[in-house]
């Protein structure tokens, strides 16, 4: 759960939510919000969270392909280990 709260695409979604809800607020009560500058500032503060090292960055793309590289040949030696220790 606190790996949640770490993710910047957490703070990316709930940005978008706030804005939803400010409009829906703003309609029942008769004021306007403006999305861009609400989006805007909670961007912002997660840009800021990022640079404190409190939220993550997700990573690349390529970043991701050599994640999973690594792990398939780290799945392929276990795989390799459990044979060899079975023909013993």
């Amino acid at each position: 759960m606190k790996n949640k709260f770490r993710s910047y695409g957490f703070w990316t979604a709930l940005a978008g939510a706030v804005v939803v809800l400010l409009n829906a607020l703003g309609q029942a009560f008769g004021f306007s919000v403006n999305d861009e500058i609400v989006t805007s500032i909670i961007m912002a503060i997660a840009g800021v969270l990022v640079v404190f090292g409190v939220v993550s960055m997700p990573k690349g793309e390529d970043e991701n392909k050599q994640d999973e590289i690594e792990e398939q040949k780290e799945d392929q030696e276990e795989l390799e280990e459990n044979k060899d220790n079975k023909q013993e």
